[in-house]
């Protein structure tokens, strides 16, 4: 037996079985094709043009790399949701809802790579992939891994989308510029006496879900404790980042600075209750407003969090100083 022809196909086996985990780290641009894996794997020959978002987040990834989808679902969604920063391009078609996105009207417009989220449309892969390679990732943590973080997470799926369409550079860039945005906002809390400050995120999402509070672990959990913040909550739904708290269930939170995302949808229902001002954090005047804001986004939304956390936590500052 040939033992050295033994050993290197048993290397070749083993760099085969590496190259999707060296790729999730790094997308790659291998003798002119272009190549990323996530949930699943794309191979290009060239960079991506027309390209279909199936979830707001990747529209947002897209827009802020200057590469307009040709297609995205819920348009009425992005607008409200995601906040529409940055502004989705008229030109974009409506191709169905997030969760049954309408394969036909994708496959009309003949895009190079389809962009979309494991949980939702793993289960359209097989027939997602005969129209276009698709590139699913992943959205919240899996049970089995407790130190997921989509801050982290988003940042890669950024950089794949970046390398699929020829803009890595410029992704890169958003990436410094962000992390640079976030060492100086973290020095302005501290050097207002803010820096360590308890705090939790939430906000209003209507269809009698109450009030929506992150978890740690979440995109908001980050961007705290990026900003030099103590983040508090800390329970969660399984497999999401969050949880949902009716009226009832608000006086768990205590102890703690409620940023309080704008109203996107009707919250009278809590805010003008004779409950509400004698929940803590309301009698303890530790709460204060944030603009609407996007939980799931990239660097984008990352940044503009950072930033409204900072400015609020300021501006409650000024208000109760005295």
């Amino acid at each position: 037996m040939d033992r050295g022809g033994a050993m290197r196909r048993l290397f070749s086996l083993a760099l085969l079985a590496w190259l999707p985990l060296i790729s999730q780290a790094n997308p790659t641009n291998f003798g002119g094709q272009y190549q990323a894996c996530l949930s699943t794997c794309v191979t290009l020959d060239k960079p991506a043009l027309r390209v279909v978002a199936l979830n707001w987040s990747a529209a947002e990834m897209l827009l802020s790399l200057g590469v307009e989808p040709v297609g995205v679902t819920e348009i009425k969604g992005y607008k409200k949701w995601q906040t529409n920063h940055p502004q989705l391009n008229a030109s974009a078609v409506e191709i169905g809802r997030r969760q049954e996105p309408n394969l036909t009207e994708i496959a009309k417009l003949k895009p190079d790579v389809i962009i979309g989220y494991d949980f939702r449309h793993q289960r359209l892969y097989s027939m997602l992939k005969r129209i276009a390679p698709t590139l699913l990732y992943q959205q919240f943590p899996r049970v089995d891994q407790p130190d997921f973080r989509y801050f982290d997470y988003a940042q890669t799926v950024f950089r794949h989308l970046a390398l699929l369409t020829g803009k890595v550079d410029q992704g890169q860039a958003q990436l410094n510029a962000m992390h640079a945005t976030l060492a100086q906002l973290k020095q302005q809390l501290a050097s207002a006496g803010l820096g360590g400050k308890s705090v939790t995120y939430g906000k209003f999402i209507g269809m009698g879900y109450g009030l929506r509070i992150f978890s740690n672990p979440s995109l908001a959990g980050s961007v705290a404790t990026a900003l030099g913040l103590d983040y508090h909550w800390r329970n969660t739904l399984p497999g999401k980042d969050f949880v949902h708290l009716q009226l009832e269930q608000l006086p768990h939170i205590h102890d703690t600075h409620l940023l309080l995302a704008g109203n996107q949808t009707d919250s009278e229902r809590m805010t003008t209750s004779p409950v509400w001002p004698f929940l803590p954090f309301v009698k303890t005047h530790q709460f204060s407003s944030v603009e609407p804001l996007w939980s799931f986004g990239g660097p984008a939304s990352i940044t503009r969090m950072a930033k409204a956390f900072t400015q609020s936590l300021l501006d409650w500052q000024e208000a109760n100083r005295g």
